[in-house]
């Protein structure tokens, strides 16, 4: 398989069972002409702590969503962090890519007042600074897929691009840069979605060991005791079918109309708003009746939803957002506080009574992924835990 071609990722054999996420032998190195590419929702902890975590969240999946548009139809890996996005681009794909950040950047700041911090670092350069980025193919079905990511260069290249000094080379300035962005598929229309039981949890762990055996290791115990303590997929899923509701109200579509309609005119955003009010009202119709047509199975369409969401994931960081009691959260914090406490890992987690949905739809029937996080926060919040534990073990 030649590895350095732009269709490397799409050829890349996946594996099924999530727990092969922390096997080496499902992933291959980044060729080394390719790029990293980080956006996020610069000050989203102050922004979340005024009540706007639905607004970072939105923009971090709209900057998927116009990177995606910008280089189809190839396939690329990528992973949602909460307020950001990580992706990986082949050469060809950088003028395309950054017009689209580019455009989202400006999106972000005229319809949310918001600052969209957008990076590329090269392979080559952190490479040769001595950090690796291995690319795997999580494919639960044949119908979907996830990137995960093994190696320390996705956080090297945070790093890089969020460093503070004037002059910094990794960030993308709009000099020279015409934006050109299209968020067509971007998505926002379930209401938040109460826990099956109770609590839902955002959470964040970083293995620390320095040999990859030992994180191995580290890993697969917590994972272990996540199934222990939470039960397996189907009892600890943070989606029920019967929690799943299409909002109407335009104040809870506000983010989807802003960003769909974005450098439009404000006739063009209301007759959006309107369609979309409309398009709202079908689907609950269509999902009720379970009608079937040609765009989609749409007595089917939340069993899929819920095969095709976003809920757990691994880029150097084993992401998870997970259903649960308290008593069960109590549970899991005595855990990762002994594994914490024994220089093991460092996590972060956050608690809410709900789940956030935001989707990317491509196609109805075959092409749609529905990335997940806790409201409130989410794994924003927990990042600002695991940060906090970070400079501690460290220092």
């Amino acid at each position: 398989m030649g590895f350095s071609s732009e269709t490397f990722y799409e050829q890349l054999p996946g594996f099924s069972a999530f727990e092969d996420f922390y096997r080496v032998k499902w992933y291959v190195p980044l060729p080394v002409d390719w790029f990293v590419v980080i956006t996020d929702v610069a000050g989203s902890t102050r922004a979340i702590q005024a009540g706007r975590y639905k607004d970072v969240n939105s923009l971090g999946v709209a900057s998927i969503v116009g990177l995606l548009n910008a280089v189809k139809p190839l396939q690329i890996p990528y992973v949602f962090g909460g307020d950001g996005a990580t992706f990986c681009i082949p050469p060809s794909c950088r003028p395309a890519v950054e017009a689209a950040l580019v455009g989202t950047r400006q999106m972000a700041k005229e319809s949310f007042d918001l600052e969209l911090r957008i990076g590329m670092v090269p392979m080559a350069r952190l490479q040769g600074d001595g950090y690796r980025v291995l690319v795997g193919k999580f494919q639960p079905s044949s119908q979907y897929h996830q990137a995960m990511f093994l190696g320390d260069g996705l956080g090297y290249a945070e790093e890089l691009i969020k460093s503070p000094a004037a002059d910094n080379p990794f960030l993308i300035s709009d000099e020279n840069i015409v934006p050109s962005v299209s968020f067509a598929g971007f998505e926002c229309r379930w209401d938040e979605v109460p826990s099956p039981h109770g609590e839902t949890v955002s959470l964040l762990v970083q293995a620390m060991a320095a040999d990859n055996f030992t994180r191995k290791v580290t890993y697969k115990m917590i994972l272990d005791q996540i199934f222990q303590i939470y039960g397996p997929e189907a009892t600890h899923h943070p989606l029920r079918k019967d929690r799943l509701s299409l909002v109407a109200s335009l104040r809870k579509l506000s983010q989807e109309i802003r960003i769909r309609s974005a450098f439009q005119t404000r006739w063009a955003r209301w007759k959006y708003a309107l369609r979309l009010k409309l398009l709202v009202h079908a689907g609950r119709w269509m999902m009720l009746r379970k009608t079937l047509t040609e765009n989609g199975d749409w007595g089917r369409y939340k069993e899929n939803l819920i095969l095709n969401s976003d809920y757990r994931k691994f880029d150097g960081l084993l992401r998870m957002v997970i259903s649960g009691t308290q008593s069960q959260r109590g549970d899991l914090l005595s855990v990762l506080r002994q594994f914490q406490q024994q220089g093991k890992i460092a996590f972060g987690i956050h608690t809410s009574s709900t789940a956030l949905v935001t989707c990317v739809i491509s196609d109805y029937k075959t092409d749609h992924v529905h990335f997940l996080d806790g409201s409130n926060g989410g794994y924003a919040l927990a990042a600002v835990e695991l940060k906090r534990q970070l400079k501690e073990m460290r220092s």
